[in-house]
């Protein structure tokens, strides 16, 4: 797709984190925010990244203008809770990125909570080395780790 979002979850970039970017929808889930902070990253908006980052861990200011970094795709590791209903969520990520010619993984672990319907980054670490975990395996009929509400077999495994 031409118009792909930059967080990898096949689908355009309209249809997807472009609305969170814009201030034209909330995200839903903790995975939904955390995918639209990589796509921030990527386009290098850092008034989206500051609004989105819990006050109590918020930098005093965001500037990614001289950042040589360039991000190539996400990996989504595993998720813990952070659906609608929920207050608190985990997200495990890896994303990859070329600088200066050289590739390069940012492995987290990050924690994300909720206020007043507003889903918020409040902070990551990097488990240790060779720790990456196995994605949780999806039934059929649990929710859709995408978030889209629906059943996975009806949505992602479809």
């Amino acid at each position: 797709m031409a118009d792909s979002c930059p967080c990898g979850s096949e689908k355009s970039y309209s249809q997807c984190c472009e609305p969170f970017l814009t201030d034209m929808a909330q995200p839903d889930t903790a995975e939904s925010l955390m995918r639209s902070r990589y796509t921030a990253y990527t386009r290098k908006d850092s008034a989206y990244l500051y609004k989105t980052w819990h006050s109590i861990t918020q930098p005093k200011s965001i500037n990614l203008d001289d950042d040589a970094m360039h991000w190539d795709r996400l990996e989504v590791v595993r998720t813990e809770a952070g659906q609608p209903k929920d207050e608190t969520g985990i997200v495990e990520f890896i994303a990859h990125f070329t600088i200066d010619g050289q590739s390069g993984q940012l492995h987290e672990i990050s924690e994300f909570t909720k206020e007043s319907g507003i889903w918020f980054y409040k902070d990551g670490i990097s488990p240790p080395s060779g720790t990456v975990r196995k994605p949780n395996k999806t039934g059929r009929n649990d929710p859709c780790p995408c978030g889209s509400g629906k059943k996975y077999k009806k949505c992602c495994m479809a």
